[in-house]
């Protein structure tokens, strides 16, 4: 059941993330070729465009998510959602779910969107055509040889547990606020109320974790003193890892998550009003 849910929360919503993604590989398309026009104004347009728009992307996927939720649980169509026989705990992981894949699929497009923009504008001034591949080979391969890459790859890794869980709890909170802001608990202003509740939550809980930890990953190039050429940077770059640190995030997210989640649950159970 969970998996159907979350299908049909992806094909409610999937219009909204179209459009969005449609301008930025439009923009990705164009973009190089008024930059190579050398129309100021058209650039300076399009600069401001592409910055509009990027925040633009990100506030309408939050947006976007937070309908989502406003409109399956709390409006008319709550009481449908909510009668049909699947559990409160399992409609919650579906909508946190939907939120999380639409969020991570907006980061991905957006990185490959400004990926095009960046090699359509160097294809178009002939960057590649002047590129002396044998010596750029070579350089990768010196590159590889000081296993930087190698590094930077085990270090996100390391951290992508920590990132998805962060993303989730973000997502979590949301949906604790917004059930919080729709139940008889509070009867006016709900929306501003909803703000500052979230602002007040994220701040505490924020505030409680930082007390018990440090960086969990520390990033190091070595002593200053021994390098010399370009590449001893590289060599010498490392990272490490902070246990105590990591297992106090992890294990704090995981306790915010089912707090969170539990909270939410028990107020659609107990305290919700649909409009």
């Amino acid at each position: 059941m969970l998996i159907k849910s979350i299908k049909h929360d992806l094909l409610s919503t999937y219009r909204d993330f179209l459009s969005v993604y449609s301008a930025l590989l439009v923009i990705a398309l164009i973009g190089p070729f008024i930059v190579n026009s050398g129309v100021e104004w058209m650039i300076a347009i399009l600069f401001l465009g592409i910055f509009g728009f990027s925040v633009a992307t990100f506030v309408i996927t939050f947006l976007t998510i937070i309908r989502l939720y406003n409109r399956r649980l709390f409006s008319a169509e709550g009481y449908l959602t909510l009668t049909l026989p699947v559990k409160t705990s399992t409609t919650i992981i579906a909508k946190v779910v939907t939120g999380f894949i639409w969020s991570t699929l907006t980061v991905i497009v957006f990185g490959i969107s400004m990926l095009i923009f960046g090699l359509i504008y160097y294809w178009t001034n002939g960057a590649f055509k002047s590129v002396d591949y044998l010596a750029l080979m070579d350089i990768i391969e010196m590159i590889t040889d000081t296993g930087a890459v190698w590094t930077v790859i085990q270090s996100v890794f390391v951290g992508l547990p920590l990132t998805i869980l962060d993303s989730i709890y973000s997502l979590v909170l949301l949906v604790f606020v917004m059930t919080l802001i729709n139940t008889s608990l509070i009867k006016k202003y709900r929306v501003p109320v909803g703000i500052a509740i979230y602002m007040v939550i994220s701040g505490l809980l924020s505030s409680i974790l930082a007390i018990f930890h440090g960086a969990a990953i520390v990033f190091s190039t070595g002593d200053p003193m021994f390098i010399t050429g370009p590449f001893d940077y590289l060599t010498n770059f490392g990272y490490s890892i902070n246990w105590v640190s990591y297992m106090i995030q992890f294990i704090g997210m995981v306790v915010y998550i089912a707090g969170l989640g539990y909270g939410s649950w028990w107020l659609l159970e107990h305290k919700l009003e649909i409009e």
